[in-house]
């Protein structure tokens, strides 16, 4: 029965317990859907022959391992200098090993210090979502006078108001993270503070102004060359992800400010 010379190696997360005495020479790692398979020089157990040539390849796959032997195949013989034999240290678990050239063991995989957990991955996925600042239009349109009492339209521009989400896995390890627009809050300037559940109503040029209303706009009421505007979006999120895990994550809030100018309407006189 041989072993094969590895330091650790990764499977689903974790690191591996050496399988025998070696240098680790010619260890290579892939995966799949299936599992991780491992390929390696075939190195000797201490006390057994040294097979001759340069070494072959050969295909490992592990798999939980339980006492009992029913879920391993029927393991019935563990040899007693096999890693079975060892103490278990830390957290971790054991695993069948099952090797091409018929080499079968169970080695004791000590779980890393760095695995990575649904939540810690949801949390990455989260940070790569694109939210960027608010497109903010206004009517009147930005750059143009704003009147004394008319109100002034805040709304965002067609698209902003989605779901975002972003999808990482690891292994057999995998996290959907997914932020959600939830309010819009306005600073207008002049000491006010509008808060909208939505998007906000957009002004349709095509119909009278007295024939609309917005729960997102704002009258001022005295003149002001630059009144500075803060629009801000706040996005919760929400995780979901392997072994039926989810949860909350932290609000994002994204702002943009300008300015507006508002100008006192003049009266037009004319002589009879």
């Amino acid at each position: 029965m041989f072993a094969y010379g590895m330091t650790y190696v990764l499977v689903a997360g974790l690191a591996i317990a050496p399988l025998g005495d070696g240098d680790g020479d010619g260890v290579g790692v892939s995966s799949d859907y299936t599992g991780y398979i491992i390929s390696a020089k075939r190195l000797p157990r201490p006390g057994s022959a040294t097979p001759t040539g340069k070494g072959s390849k050969v295909r490992c796959t592990y798999q939980p391992w339980f006492a009992d032997g029913r879920e391993n195949g029927g393991l019935e013989f563990v040899d007693p200098g096999s890693n079975l034999s060892s103490e278990p240290t830390g957290k971790g678990a054991y695993y069948l090993v099952e090797c091409s050239d018929g080499y079968r063991d169970v080695v004791w995989i000590k779980k890393r210090r760095d695995a990575v957990t649904p939540e810690q991955l949801a949390r990455r996925a989260y940070k790569l979502i694109p939210i960027a600042p608010p497109t903010v239009l206004t009517a009147p349109p930005r750059g143009q006078n704003g009147l004394v009492g008319l109100p002034q339209w805040f709304f965002l521009a067609d698209g902003q108001w989605a779901p975002k989400s972003k999808r990482l896995h690891m292994g057999t390890v995998w996290a959907a993270a997914t932020a959600t627009p939830e309010r819009m809050t306005i600073s207008t300037g002049d000491g006010q503070t509008l808060t909208c559940d939505g998007p906000g109503a957009a002004y349709d040029t095509t119909r009278p102004a007295d024939q609309q209303s917005s729960t997102c706009s704002h009258a001022y009421q005295h003149p002001a060359s630059a009144y500075r505007v803060t629009v801000s979006v706040t996005w919760s999120g929400t995780w979901r992800g392997s072994g039926g895990t989810g949860g909350t994550l932290p609000t994002i809030t994204k702002s943009v400010t300008f300015p507006i100018r508002v100008i006192e309407a003049q009266a037009l006189v004319t002589k009879g």
